[in-house]
């Protein structure tokens, strides 16, 4: 008998640190989550995507939290913990919702967004520089061989000796330049579209994860739902008697 009355007082209070801590935790991840929301960039798919990969990568400390908060069901709980487990119960299937619903609206469609908001800056660059290149191609064709050998001297640019007149060299080396260009321009789409896919696959994974998470918390916790007269009913329900069946 004494071993059991000085457990009891122990284990309550072992409950209490780790549920204070739960609630220390959930109060830390709200604060981020609000600095992270607000203020809100709605229809900015930059914002949006970002917003989204900063939650997740979040999402372990209030889950962790839950579990902290929920241990022990309603073993030594305290008066103002039972409104509070009903709203975190609630809270918990919302949040699972919003993270399912982050995928199709912030993280597949955010995704395609991107990638054409990416393509048309490299093109609008290439384009830039493309222009550049024809204006002086242009002026090139109507510059006369002594205004290109003065040219090239104001410059310090020395041809290689070749058969070839100097217009048709520069002509020739803005050619090799447009068809670098045009590869560095790929190049440069292909590893934003790949950089743009990894964060994309990892972080819409990464949502439908904890959404089944949050939402299995909620399953898991319709004890704290109930209502202490529902429970108390319950409780009190008389069991048949097998004889009299």
């Amino acid at each position: 008998m004494s071993q059991v009355s000085h457990d009891a007082p122990s284990k309550a209070f072992s409950f209490s640190i780790i549920r204070m801590v739960g609630y220390g935790l959930l109060l830390l991840s709200l604060l981020e989550y609000l600095t992270i929301l607000i203020p809100p960039q709605l229809m900015n798919p930059e914002w949006e995507f970002s917003a989204m990969g900063q939650m997740v990568e979040r999402v372990p400390v209030p889950l962790l939290a839950l579990a902290l908060v929920f241990l022990g069901d309603t073993q030594t709980r305290q008066a103002w913990e039972r409104p509070c487990l009903k709203v975190l119960s609630w809270l918990a299937l919302g949040f699972s919702l919003f993270l399912f619903l982050m995928i199709p609206l912030w993280g597949v469609m955010d995704t395609m967004r991107l990638n054409t908001m990416n393509e048309a800056t490299i093109n609008q660059q290439f384009q830039a520089q493309t222009e550049r290149f024809t204006q002086f191609e242009q002026q090139l064709n109507q510059a006369t061989p002594e205004d290109i050998a003065n040219f090239l001297s104001s410059q310090g640019i020395k041809l290689e000796e070749s058969t070839q007149p100097p217009k048709e060299q520069i002509m020739g080396q803005l050619q090799t330049l447009r068809q670098q260009m045009q590869t560095q321009a790929d190049a440069e789409k292909a590893a934003r579209r790949n950089t743009l896919l990894q964060s994309s696959i990892k972080w819409n994974l990464s949502a439908l994860i904890s959404s089944v998470l949050f939402a299995y918390v909620w399953y898991l916790t319709p004890w704290a739902r109930i209502g202490n007269k529902k429970r108390s009913k319950g409780a009190k329900k008389p069991i048949p008697n097998p004889e009299s069946l």
